[in-house]
């Protein structure tokens, strides 16, 4: 079985630049996990900040997660950037 910390990285990576919002039934199938798995851990997601609901209920990266990049993208410790 996936770990936890594969399955949270997994619904993180299902968002991209073509696609910044997503709902549930799109997390789960990007992600492959179950819509009670995919709702679980994006309700812990979003409570942590990493996600944020919109007003029609799907799911953007949420606040701490834009607050993390701009401080990964600043400074003398910049990394490039690594395509998938």
């Amino acid at each position: 079985p996936r770990t936890v910390t594969a399955r949270v990285m997994s619904i993180l990576s299902a968002f991209s630049k073509e696609n910044p919002i997503l709902g549930l039934p799109e997390i789960s199938r990007r992600t492959g996990l179950s819509s009670s798995t995919a709702h679980r851990l994006a309700a812990e997601l979003t409570d942590w900040g990493a996600l944020a609901r919109t007003s029609d209920y799907r799911y953007r990266i949420g606040p701490t997660l834009l607050r993390l990049g701009e401080i990964a993208g600043s400074g003398p410790h910049r990394t490039p950037h690594i395509a998938k």
